[in-house]
């Protein structure tokens, strides 16, 4: 049987979608989900490349978090968070951050209902959930910018989640 170029390109796109299905199914590299802890920048000023400048000196972080957001309820910070949302985490979580992904499906965590509070939330945003699909942020975004998506979130919080 001959195939034509069209049938051809069908199969090979189709073939290529399923390998990219199976290798995104694999979970994270060893790199990714490391135990090495990861640093949150305590100041503004403190860029994502020195922090990650830090953890690839070997030197040792820490990760110093606030019990509470400081940008909770702040204007500028809810529209900046909302901006790095749809930048950062909207492929996994859904553009409601119900979940729901738009490239995957039902695949990331609800965090509309996320209750385990603020300072848990900056700890998995920075260092990942080993042996899930969260990847670790703490080389990617700054301290305030978590706070930012934190403080955006907690706009969207349904009855019983806990952003405190």
């Amino acid at each position: 049987m001959v195939l034509n170029f069209q049938a051809r390109r069908t199969f090979l796109v189709t073939i290529l979608f399923f390998i990219g299905c199976m290798l995104s199914l694999t979970g994270p590299s060893e790199a990714q989900t490391a135990d090495k802890p990861a640093k949150v920048p305590e100041s503004s000023k403190e860029s994502p490349k020195e922090s990650a400048d830090a953890q690839a000196a070997d030197k040792p972080v820490t990760v110093k978090v606030e019990s509470s957001n400081p940008f909770s309820g702040d204007p500028e910070a809810i529209k900046s968070g909302r901006d790095l949302y749809f930048t950062w985490c909207v492929q996994c979580h859904g553009k409601k951050a119900d979940g729901v992904s738009p490239r995957w499906g039902n695949y990331g965590k609800d965090l509309r209902k996320f209750w385990q509070g603020y300072s848990k939330f900056v700890l998995i945003t920075v260092q990942g959930v080993k042996g899930k699909q969260m990847p670790p942020w703490g080389d990617v975004l700054a301290g305030n910018q978590i706070s930012h998506i934190g403080a955006y979130l907690e706009t969207l919080a349904m009855e019983g989640a806990n952003w405190k």
